[in-house]
């Protein structure tokens, strides 16, 4: 059995959605499954719905636990605002993410988000707190 690596890259927002979906949906019965999210500079509900929506899958299917490896600052503020790290490790390096038996590793690529230099400069918005249209939009993405 392979542990499987995906490498995500970029921005993500609506309208990257039903990539992600495409993209989730194909890894989602991998036993082992690690998604290095180190080059993912933004991402939204959108991302996090279609996460929590892999996990449910995965989970139905008695998969091991989801492994993301080094998140940017932004994004691993995200992820713990919204309690992923209840479902997925999140480790620092892909060597902690691996296992120490030998065991084969398929790195893959995943959909490429937007490059943040083609979008106008973002007005800054405090995010330390969700706001309630936020975390509905969130729930209403996996279907709660």
């Amino acid at each position: 059995m392979a542990t499987v690596v995906k490498v995500f890259a970029g921005e993500y927002d609506l309208t990257h959605q039903a990539q992600l979906r495409t993209e989730f949906d194909a890894i989602r019965d991998e036993q082992n499954l690690v998604l290095d999210m180190s080059a993912v500079t933004y991402l939204d509900s959108t991302f996090i719905g279609e996460l929590i929506r892999l996990h449910n899958r995965r989970a139905d299917r008695r998969c091991n636990r989801l492994t993301i490896v080094r998140p940017a600052p932004i994004v691993k503020k995200v992820l713990s605002l919204l309690y992923v790290f209840t479902f997925a490790r999140v480790v620092a390096t892909l060597d902690e993410a691996l296992h120490e038996d030998g065991e084969r590793v398929v790195v893959h690529r995943a959909c490429t988000g937007d490059i943040q230099a083609s979008r106008p400069p973002a007005r800054a918005v405090r995010t330390d707190v969700p706001t309630p249209a936020w975390i509905s939009s969130v729930l209403t993405a996996v279907d709660i």
